[in-house]
């Protein structure tokens, strides 16, 4: 990849479609959700790691998803495996003062996600499930992507910072 004007120092890869799907799930589906989900976000980082590696610097954040759905959903599929790919990367880029990292929210209030919790529905699952009792905001996930960016985080990489008011089940 050519640069004409100037240089890049942060990537945020941020693309992602949900994709659930049955348990034996189309094979259509399936090719167009990785490839949205895991594909392009690899080949961006990869058409970019060697202007990062040449400057010495650079940050690269990857937004997952959640694992702990209750159904097959394809993105969360591809999602987890750019955490994977994420980690590994980081271990051999970080000689390079590069910095990969993942952000993965929980339930933020935003169009996505409001069809699915109709009337008093946010308000009670929320109570019930998320310890600080409501929904993250757009801001909390930007909050933390700046952070991860900037110079404050230089020595953070390989991790999954979860923006999601202490939802999580499970840990990973």
């Amino acid at each position: 990849m050519e640069l004409r004007e100037g240089h890049v120092d942060i990537l945020i890869n941020n693309a992602g479609r949900s994709r659930p799907v049955d348990v034996v799930g189309s094979e259509k589906v399936w090719i167009e959700s990785m490839a949205l989900d895991f594909d392009r976000p690899r080949q961006l980082t990869q058409e970019l790691l060697p202007h990062f590696m040449t400057r010495k610097q650079g940050s690269i954040l990857n937004l997952a998803s959640s694992y702990e759905l209750r159904a097959v959903n394809v993105s969360a599929v591809a999602k987890a495996s750019i955490v994977m790919w994420s980690k590994q990367l980081s271990v051999q880029v970080g000689r390079y003062g590069i910095t990969v990292n993942c952000l993965q929210p929980g339930l933020i209030d935003t169009e996505n996600i409001r069809p699915f919790f109709v009337g008093d529905e946010r308000r009670k699952f929320a109570d019930r499930e998320i310890p600080i009792g409501d929904f993250g905001e757009p801001q909390d996930m930007a909050n933390m992507a700046v952070f991860l960016v900037s110079p404050r985080a230089r020595y953070i990489t390989g991790t999954v910072a979860v923006v999601d008011g202490g939802m999580r089940h499970h840990p990973f």
